[in-house]
């Protein structure tokens, strides 16, 4: 399996194109070779490419604003066509549609149409996971609905083994569960500090990664993005590359 970069790891280091210029260097020294484009600066997407061409990383997902998926669907295909990128992802689902199931089918409804047309394209609508899609509605968690009530070839998942850990759910099981559905992972650990949850570097933390890795073995999933939403004062770069180093010693590459 082939690790990359998150985006949102590096944000703050991403708002301008200088900025960018810098972190994109960064991320290449550590060996990294692809990325997800998330929570970057309004940035053209022809300079990111260029930067990124320059820095020998591909691009291979995105986190998308949802409302310009929904409204302009038409730019988000031009835009990842100039990136390189087939696999539009939405970071989470926007508020009104949470905690019910009948917000979920809202959901799925509102974005079909962005959907078809990104499969037309040639492209992937990709949809990331938190916590909440883990509550249970009719014996069932709206994660499982949305999986059933989407269409594969359409409709993707990015699953982030972290917040499906504190959903409840074993992500080793959640992975081999959506076999086909994850085209690109989200890799992320989870400890515990003075009682309470915090972000980790991977495999440097409380996650059972053995059997996540073995999963992801089993499904062949291509990607895996490494993502640390918080690194407490840490040089995110460094929890990067000790995060790469620890999967690449499990038997990842770039």
């Amino acid at each position: 399996m082939i690790i990359g970069a998150q985006g949102y790891t590096i944000r703050e280091f991403a708002q301008n194109e200088a900025d960018l210029r810098v972190t994109a260097k960064k991320l290449h020294d550590i060996g990294f070779k692809t990325l997800q484009v998330s929570a970057f600066g309004d940035i053209d997407p022809h300079i990111i490419r260029d930067i990124c061409d320059e820095n020998e990383l591909q691009i291979i997902v995105t986190h998308t604003n949802p409302l310009l998926i929904l409204e302009n669907t038409e730019k988000v295909i031009e835009n990842h066509k100039i990136l390189g990128c087939k696999h539009v992802g939405i970071g989470a689902m926007p508020e009104k549609y949470r905690g019910s199931l009948e917000g979920v089918r809202a959901f799925i409804k509102d974005f079909s149409e962005a959907a078809d047309k990104l499969h037309a394209a040639g492209m992937k609508l990709q949809y990331h996971n938190h916590g909440f899609e883990y509550e249970k509605v009719d014996g069932k968690c709206l994660i499982d609905w949305m999986a059933e009530e989407t269409d594969p070839e359409k409709w993707g998942f990015i699953l982030d083994v972290h917040w499906t850990q504190f959903g409840g759910r074993s992500p080793s099981r959640q992975i081999l569960d959506f076999a086909g559905r994850i085209d690109v992972l989200h890799l992320k650990d989870m400890t515990i500090v003075d009682n309470k949850h915090r972000f980790a570097a991977v495999m440097d933390g409380n996650m059972d990664f053995d059997a996540i890795l073995e999963a992801c073995e089993e499904t062949g999933i291509p990607y895996a993005m490494i993502e640390q939403d918080d690194c407490y004062g840490k040089d995110p770069f460094e929890e990067l590359a000790l995060s790469a180093k620890n999967l690449i010693g499990a038997g990842c590459r770039f």
